[in-house]
């Protein structure tokens, strides 16, 4: 995770709690999607199963956020080739 990990490094302590915060709430949903889609309920996890699957939700999230983030620095940097930069 080394250009999500640089960006948080730099980040004040205040955005990187939000940041997380942010990344677990989103995580906790999808985990309800998935088992709304697969008619299952909470109760039939136990909650290591539980935190574990949040826990695999947190790390997709982060992948996710960690390709927007470099498409945004190529297409930056693409752009400024384009132009003369």
């Amino acid at each position: 995770m080394g250009i999500l990990d640089n960006l948080l490094k730099k980040a004040p302590q205040s955005v990187k709690d939000k940041y997380k915060i942010k990344i677990k709430e989103k995580a906790i949903e999808r985990v309800k999607e998935k088992l709304i889609k697969h008619n299952k309920k909470i109760d039939d996890y136990s909650h290591e199963e539980m935190e574990a699957l949040i826990a695999d939700e947190i790390g997709n999230l982060n992948e996710d956020v960690k390709k927007g983030v470099l498409t945004a620095l190529l297409i930056a940097a693409g752009i400024e080739i384009v132009a003369g930069g």
